[in-house]
């Protein structure tokens, strides 16, 4: 469960790498990218799935990836906005009303818990006490990520890149939709995952697993099948609560995304465009290529 809402956070991942001994070069170097061409009658666009981090194995594209971007027109992004507006207006949708804290809103064994992870990293509660439990959820989420949140994510570089080369520039949602699915269900609903989180959390740090690395160790090999296994497993014991929050979370914007493109493609066949998502829309039966595919599109996966 977890796994998906890192997915969608605003930043992700720690890191592994892994040597073959078959060859001298790293799987990252001889793996395929998170990269599809889609084509109709009288168009062919890209789309390109992306990491929410700034590590260079992340933001070191392969040449495949380089000469689809040289060949777009235009760059679509999950949101257009700007980081400085990013970050308002996420701040601002997420926090509490004036005189009310975290600890106003959920149970006090729930505090407790979260403020064990919290300190135990050296952080302070002061950056969760004023948000709603999603947001609190999604503060949370980040943790592990920090050493890796450092510089500008390969979705924000993609988009100043464009821009500087004077390529269109894009989002395929608002920020306002985005959030309402990260935000998704009831008062009630929003603290039982919250609950959830944390003791996955707890449990992961007594374990010492690490749902980040086997991620980012799975984009890095372009293995979107392991990737897509890796947090499907995830899903096996989720509560209904749950599995809803996923829907809102990833299905239904997958479908809407699907929709979005082809109106993008349909509206402009003279333009092709480069769609870069976190590489999880692209992944299982539900993902954005297989949905442009069942629309008609042939959508192939470009190798190396």
């Amino acid at each position: 469960m977890n796994k998906w809402i890192k997915s969608c956070s605003i930043a992700l991942l720690a890191i592994t790498c892994v040597v073959n001994a078959c060859s001298e070069a790293t799987p990252a170097e001889t793996a395929s990218p998170m990269l599809w061409k889609v084509t109709s009658d009288n168009n062919t666009s890209y789309l390109f799935g992306t990491m929410h981090v700034s590590h260079p194995s992340v933001t070191t594209l392969k040449p495949a990836v380089e000469d689809a971007f040289s060949k777009s027109d235009a760059i679509f992004t999950e949101l257009k906005e700007s980081q400085v507006d990013l970050t308002a207006k996420v701040v601002g949708l997420g926090m509490l009303p004036s005189g009310t804290r975290l600890d106003d809103v959920i149970p006090s064994d729930m505090y407790s818990k979260l403020k064990g992870i919290v300190e135990s990293n050296n952080m302070s509660m002061m950056q969760f006490d004023i948000f709603h439990p999603w947001m609190a959820g999604m503060q949370l989420q980040l943790i592990d990520a920090m050493p890796y949140m450092k510089g500008i994510a390969l979705d924000m570089q993609l988009t100043n890149r464009a821009r500087e080369e004077k390529k269109e520039v894009g989002g395929i949602e608002t920020i306002e939709e985005q959030m309402a699915a990260l935000a998704y269900g009831t008062d009630e609903e929003q603290i039982h995952l919250l609950g959830k989180a944390i003791d996955k959390m707890i449990e992961d740090a007594d374990n010492k697993t690490s749902d980040i690395e086997m991620m980012l160790g799975n984009y890095i090999l372009g293995d979107i099948e392991a990737l897509w296994d890796s947090v499907a497993s995830d899903l096996v014991g989720a509560d209904e609560i749950q599995l809803a929050y996923i829907d809102a979370l990833l299905t239904k914007r997958n479908v809407n995304m699907a929709a979005r493109i082809d109106k993008r493609i349909t509206s402009h066949p003279e333009s092709t465009t480069f769609f870069a998502f976190g590489a999880l829309h692209f992944a299982g039966p539900d993902g954005v290529n297989q949905l442009l595919k069942n629309m008609g599109y042939k959508v192939e996966r470009v190798i190396r």
